[in-house]
């Protein structure tokens, strides 16, 4: 799969996250792929296709001003979650009791992890996926797939669920790669909401699975 976090740029929020939802989601069509658009809460609504939340917190419907509720972001189009992105870290209870939520609820559970150790240690608490990405590659001109192979290979095997990888990627040779070392599918953002071209780039991507 191919999952595209909008994370908070202004070239993706409001009209512009529709218009990206609505790339990615023909180039699903035609190519066959899994392509899963991760927009701010606020744009879930307008967007369309195969919708993750960026967040969820571990919290029931109440008095929880503030907080991102499940229930909410399912309500809203969400099928799934990132939880303990390097930009929205958790605890380990907080991401355990998130997992069971999403569990209850009938989410996809992705789980980002730091480290080959990480991806292990979290992977024990059952999530549907481990995503690993190094935060040094975050947002760089470099793909962990490029910097980082050996440890991509040890995360696959030191971790007991599916994994994805992220950070950097940005060609059909990086997605290449990061499955021909054991993932199941890439975590992307800039390389996607900034391109020129976002269609050839999605459908690129995609080519590489």
């Amino acid at each position: 799969m191919i999952i595209v976090n909008f994370k908070a740029y202004r070239d993706a929020i409001g009209y512009e996250a529709r218009k990206i939802s609505k790339i990615c989601n023909e180039v699903s069509e035609e190519s066959g792929e899994d392509v899963i658009c991760v927009p701010q809460d606020q744009d879930l609504r307008v967007c369309e296709g195969k919708l993750f939340a960026q967040h969820i917190d571990n919290v029931n419907p109440g008095s929880h001003t503030g907080s991102k509720l499940a229930e909410g972001l399912k309500d809203a189009g969400a099928s799934g979650t990132l939880l303990n992105h390097s930009e929205k870290r958790m605890d380990r209870k907080e991401i355990s009791n998130a997992i069971d939520k999403c569990d209850d609820l009938d989410l996809t559970s992705i789980v980002c992890a730091q480290s080959p150790e990480e991806c292990k240690d979290l992977s024990q608490l059952n999530p549907d996926f481990v995503a690993y990405e190094p935060p040094e590659l975050i947002g760089g001109d470099k793909s962990v797939s490029e910097a980082h192979p050996s440890l991509i290979q040890e995360a696959v095997k030191q971790s007991e669920a599916p994994v994805l990888v992220g950070a950097g990627i940005k060609t059909k040779s990086d997605v290449e790669k990061s499955t021909d070392l054991g993932c199941e599918g890439v975590l992307v953002a800039s390389g996607v909401v900034k391109a020129e071209n976002q269609y050839e780039e999605v459908m690129e991507l995609c080519k590489g699975l």
